[in-house]
């Protein structure tokens, strides 16, 4: 990759003229001063980037998602396959667990994990769930062109700050029968690649599973990557280096198709795997899931943040019009209204 020297970086870098009276323009060369330096810090981290992930193996021991069947309440999930042994976990009746595999020395247990809490359930209590087995994804770290980025797909984030830009453009290839869905991602300084990366995803459609967008703030912006199949990761805005990662087993959001981030950061998402809204801050943490459970709100398409709610817009069986839900920042449901277009 080519080396950037401090002096370099500084040109690449565009003035602003200050002008006493006038904050605006010295808050601008502020952050450019601000991002000058965060650039020549991140300088010895470019090179490591983003890492490949690609599908693990399954053993013969694998047996997928299980659905919790043949209980009145819940079962436990247990420390170790004896039916004494101490409960991590209450899995309710028709919860999905994931990951699910069987212990030769132990047949009367599968081993699972649920919401992000691996243990042992008893065998009566689960049938297989095929259609929430996780699809199969993976990961190349590439730097790529602006052309290369954009391939032949649809561009869907095209951001920029000052002379850093990140760019993401999304494609479905089809071949024996098969849809991968490609969601390719590229970070570049006045036009020239920082990092690249390209997500890959099994699909039987459509419908996207893969989303970029931008979080963290205003001052420290950072890359958003979603794979309905892996989960929700944030990557750093200069070195591609990933902060942190809430996998699916934990959040499952389905194909996250809306997002909203405020001004510190904290991001709203919904989507069809969890149409009511769920609040992540920009540390990776869950602050809150909405209970909010409603069979006319479906397919979330957009999030709009205003003083006083988060307003929700979802498809709707009117011809030009959606429904419109607001809730409070507690995830509370405020109310819903069907509107016309």
């Amino acid at each position: 990759m080519r080396s950037f020297s401090v002096c370099d970086l500084c040109q690449r870098i565009r003035c602003f003229r200050i002008v006493p009276e006038y904050g605006r323009e010295v808050d601008k060369m502020r952050k450019l001063l601000a991002l000058c330096l965060a650039l020549i810090l991140a300088m010895p981290l470019i090179t490591s980037a983003l890492g490949d992930r690609t599908p693990e193996p399954r053993s013969w021991r694998y047996v997928g998602a299980m659905r919790v069947v043949n209980c009145n309440e819940y079962v436990s999930l247990r420390e170790q396959p004896y039916k004494k042994s101490k409960a991590l976990a209450k899995v309710p009746l028709g919860a999905i667990v994931y990951n699910c595999s069987s212990i030769p020395q132990k047949k009367s247990f599968y081993y699972c994990e649920y919401e992000g809490i691996s243990g042992y359930i008893l065998v009566q209590y689960l049938e297989k769930a095929p259609e929430y087995e996780p699809p199969v994804t993976s990961s190349v770290t590439r730097k790529m062109t602006r052309d290369e980025v954009d391939g032949n797909g649809e561009t869907v984030l095209d951001w920029k700050d000052y002379n850093i830009s990140v760019m993401a453009s999304r494609d479905f290839v089809r071949h024996s029968g098969s849809t991968t869905e490609v969601l390719r991602i590229g970070c570049f300084i006045d036009g020239e690649p920082l990092w690249g990366h390209e997500e890959t995803m099994e699909t039987f459609g459509d419908t996207p599973m893969l989303k970029a967008f931008i979080g963290g703030t205003e001052d420290d912006p950072m890359v958003m990557i979603y794979n309905g199949g892996y989960g929700l990761t944030m990557y750093d805005l200069l070195s591609g280096t990933e902060k942190w990662t809430i996998t699916c087993g934990n959040l499952n959001l389905g194909n996250a198709a809306a997002t909203a981030v405020d001004s510190a950061g904290t991001m709203y998402i919904a989507g069809t795997g969890c149409t009511a809204p769920v609040a992540i801050s920009q540390e990776g943490r869950v602050i809150w899931i909405s209970g909010t459970e409603d069979p006319d709100l479906y397919d979330p398409y957009e999030i709009a943040l205003t003083s006083d709610s988060i307003d929700i817009k979802y498809q709707s069986g009117m011809q030009a019009g959606y429904m419109l839900a607001s809730f409070d920042y507690t995830g509370e449901l405020l109310n819903i209204t069907e509107t016309a277009e």
